[in-house]
Parts: C-alpha cells; structure tokens; sequence
C-alpha cells in the first residue's frame, strides 16, 4: 500500500497534528485502580499523591521523564530519569554492550575523519558520527568524550588544547529505568539503562515487567520511537507487600522490616519489540502481551502522510519466560542500540493514519480501544478527517467506530481527544477537548457529560495543560480555571489559580484536590489564554 495518500485536505490536518506535536502534555496525573493512591509528575518531579486528602509524598525532585507509571493496585512506580555522569569509563559500564559498541565505533570514525583532514576546523564541530541514531548532542557527547580520552599524540596534537578543552566540557549523560516500592521509597531497581531518551514506563498488570519507549532516530524523524520490555524477576516486590500488610495489621503504619530488592546480576535482558511505535502501547491483562500502533514506513520525516498498523505481540510463554535471542554483537561493525530483540510473530489487527500521539488501551472481553483519524474514502472536496475512537474486537475481527454523533460533534476536530482515558471497568471514557474541556461518556449509551462549561474553557485552543484521567470508575480527575463553577466565589482567594479537580460521576460533586499543593507546583499547568 502506498505510503503517500495525497487527497484533497487530509495532509494539511495531518500536517497541523504534527505541527503542535510539541504541545502534549507531559505533566501528567494517573491513579491505581481503586482511586486511593495517584502519582503526580510535574516540572521533572514526581509525586504521590493520597487520594483522599491530596497529601503530597516526594518521589524524586528533578530529571523524571513523561509519562511514569503506577500498578493497578498502587503498590509499585515505574519512571524514567536522566542522569549525569562525570567518569566516562564508570558510565560505559552501566550502559548495554551494545551502545558500548556504537559509541566506540563512532569515536574511532570521529579519529580517523580528524587525522584525515589534519586540522579541527570549526572548533564547535566534532565530525558527525556515522549512525544516525547518535546524531543528537547528548549521544554525540559519548563519542567525542571517547574519542578524547583514549587519543593518541597525534590525534592530541590534531585536537590542540581548545579542542581538548571543548571535549572535555562534553557533558554525558543517560537513562534509568527506574522501579520502586510506594512502601519503601528509598529501595529502587535500575531495570533499564541507556543513552538513549526513555519514556511512557509502563509496569505489566502481574508486575513482572516494564515495558518503556525509547527515542532510537533510525530514519530523519525526530518523533520517532522504539518499544522495549525488561524482567523484574529480581525484584522482591511480593514479599515487600506481605511485610507491609502484616505491619499495618499490627498498628504499625508504613513501618518495615528491613527486606530490600534483589538486584538483577549481569544483563536484564531488555528486548526491543518493535521499532516506530506510538507513544501510547498497552499491555494485555494477561502480561503476555502488548498492543501498540506501528508506522509502515521507514521515512517517518520525509513521508508527508504515514499509514500504520495496530498490532499485537506476544511478549512471554505461559512460564513467564520472554520470547527473547541475542542480537550477534560480533555481526554489527558499528555496534547496536539493542542487545535482544523479541522472536515472536506480530498479529496486524487494523491498518490506519500513524501519528506518534495516539494511544492504545485494552478493554473487557480482548477489546482493543485505539485513537487515530477518521476520513471517508472515496472522499468529496466537502468530506473533512478528523480525530475519533475504535475499538477492535478480538473475537469477531471487527473494528468499529465507537462515538456516537453526540459525542464526535465535539471531539472530531479535537486532536487532544486522542489521548483518551479509559475507565478501570472498560465502560467509560474520558475524551480532551479544545480548551482543556472534556467528553465523559459511558459506552452504548446516551450518556455524554460535558463537566466544564463552554465558558471555563481555557488555555490554547488545541493544547490540553493536563490529561484527564479516572479515579476509581466512578470519580474523574481534570484541570480547571480559576472561574470554574467548581469554587464558591466568597471562598476563592486565588481566582487566578488553577486547581485539580475530582469529580463524583454519580452524584455530579466535585472537590479540589490540589487546594493545599504549592503555588510552584499549579504554575506549571498555565498555558497562555
């Protein structure tokens, strides 16, 4: 199938979705199941949050990535932390053998264009590592620090003292994987370590894996992604939780005996899954596997509209064990951003428009639930596309458009509603809209709520300062304005303040959940009017 559709208006939406790419929020506020504990990341800080009282409890303080993770029962985090690191040969051994590989590769490529053309140059410019995937400062720094460390007098004398000097200064820095117990902050698991920028952590439902996206650039696009999963199986997280239930039996409240995380010796195995893949994967129930939406192109930057494919794949057997091989290091001259790779075939379920936004979630029953555009074909000059919601189902093979007209007046022109949120019993959803307004709508039937008015909207007509989410399947959590209907008027002193609100679907009550939270904290979901 061709790559390139060019009909009519649809590469200019799609162009426009790209063109904002950069506004999706990464602030970010998701709740386990029950709605008791959330976890809050906000200016690269992270945060526990009580589901009852709003209660803050430090996580980490600087460096968190987007899209951290918390378990369905609220008892294990997962989150992505960049790191600096002063000692290049200290850092070289935290790192994959594979990256070790590609930084050694380019540094000694980097040497060789040096001697060759006898002179630095541009003092700011260090030849271009061969691969595209270093071609980024941060990565690039690996090699020039490399290629310094380990130069020879006549590369030195090449470099002279102000290309020391800058080589030097090459900040390094990487990327943990980072696993924690909420009962024990203190105790973490490095899962993952790379060079590479790592997102969206996700723990598996039985809390035997993370899976994490990671910023490989393969091809030309700077939005592109890969999919990698990692074993917790030396993780003591079962014994921590039966430590902590017995405690709190006993009166004795986040009190625990001192067990502590088993480290994972040697390689932890962290294989790719795929390569091109939306920000938004999930894993089935049964954490056997994980459905993502993958572009069927190679030229993510050059290819004015992408098609992509909704797929799963199975990840582990029925022992647990990963579908996993090693990639043969000793075949790849210039090393590999991956050390296994997963050996498993991808079941293709739907084809549809790739952009790097949109999001899968599971559904009861082996439904697939997936945002992406909507547009008839054949198409008139006065057939517009738009954002929507589908659902595949597993037993049948169908895939069906699931918003009712009530529901797609407002949200098909909404790129925000892409990044939906199901509720934990798989009948709800909550969809963004323009001006960080929502559609809270319950599946089959007429029940579309718009929980704020027309005139609270705020902030950058396409912009959502903050995803809405489920608290529990009856509570709903979500941004608001300072003239929102939520505050009373002679009880509001900050009317220029945003707050957090949670709302009680069933009896339309809502109550301010980040009342007591610092002003520092709320300025960062302030978007320009």
């Amino acid at each position: 199938m061709n790559n390139r559709i060019k009909s009519l208006g649809l590469i200019g939406f799609y162009i426009f979705a790209c063109f904002i790419v950069g506004c999706i929020p990464e602030d970010s506020l998701e709740w386990s199941d029950d709605g008791s504990v959330g976890l809050l990341r906000v200016d690269e800080a992270l945060y526990l949050v009580d589901g009852q009282t709003g209660e803050l409890t430090s996580i980490a303080q600087e460096d968190v990535q987007p899209w951290p993770d918390i378990s369905s029962d609220g008892g294990l985090i997962a989150y992505s932390r960049e790191v600096e690191c002063d000692n290049l040969s200290e850092g070289l051994k935290l790192l994959p053998p594979g990256q070790v590989k590609m930084i050694k590769y380019n540094a000694k490529r980097m040497g060789e264009a040096l001697l060759d053309s006898g002179h630095l140059g541009m003092i700011e410019k260090f030849p271009e590592p061969e691969d595209e995937v270093l071609r980024p400062e941060d990565y690039k720094n690996w090699a020039i620090r490399y290629m310094y460390e380990n130069a020879d007098d006549e590369l030195l004398k090449i470099l002279g003292d102000e290309g020391v000097k800058l080589a030097r200064e090459k900040v390094l820095r990487y990327f943990q994987v980072v696993v924690v117990s909420r009962y024990n902050l203190d105790d973490k698991c490095i899962a993952a370590t790379n060079i590479f920028g790592t997102v969206a952590t996700q723990l598996s439902p039985d809390k035997q894996y993370v899976a994490y996206i990671m910023q490989t650039q393969y091809g030309q696009d700077k939005d592109e992604y890969s999919l990698y999963v990692t074993s917790l199986n030396g993780y003591n997280m079962q014994m921590l939780e039966m430590s902590h239930r017995m405690l709190t039996q006993q009166g004795r409240e986040r009190e625990l005996y001192p067990l502590h995380f088993k480290s994972i010796d040697g390689d932890n195995k962290a294989m790719l899954i795929d390569k091109r893949v939306a920000i938004g994967y999930d894993w089935r129930e049964d954490s056997r596997a994980i459905a993502y939406l993958n572009a069927d192109t190679e030229n993510l930057g050059e290819d004015e509209l992408a098609l992509g494919t909704l797929q799963e794949r199975i990840i582990a057997d029925e022992e647990n064990n990963l579908l996993t091989e090693p990639i043969n290091l000793e075949e790849e001259e210039n090393g590999s951003v991956e050390t296994y790779k997963c050996t498993s075939d991808v079941s293709s379920l739907a084809g549809l428009i790739y952009y790097p936004w949109l999001k899968v979630r599971y559904g009861l029953e082996g439904r697939i639930f997936f945002s992406t555009c909507s547009m008839p074909l054949p198409m008139s000059k006065r057939d517009e596309p738009g954002w929507s919601l589908f659902c595949y189902d597993s037993l049948t093979g169908v895939v069906t458009n699931v918003l009712p007209s009530s529901v797609s007046i407002y949200t098909s022109q909404a790129m925000p509603m892409c990044q939906f949120s199901l509720s934990p019993d798989g009948k709800k959803v909550l969809l963004p809209i323009k001006n960080n307004r929502l559609i809270d709508y319950e599946f089959g039937t007429d029940k579309v709520g718009l929980p704020i008015f027309e005139d609270e909207g705020f902030g950058d007509e396409e912009v959502s300062a903050l995803v809405p989410t489920f608290k529990g399947n009856n509570e709903i959590s979500f941004l608001v304005s300072g003239n929102s209907h939520y505050f009373s008027g002679p009880e509001r002193e900050k009317t220029d303040r945003y707050e957090i609100v949670v709302l009680n679907r069933d009896e339309l009550k809502g109550r301010i959940l980040s009342e007591n939270w610092p002003d520092e904290i709320m300025e960062n979901f302030e978007n320009e009017d």
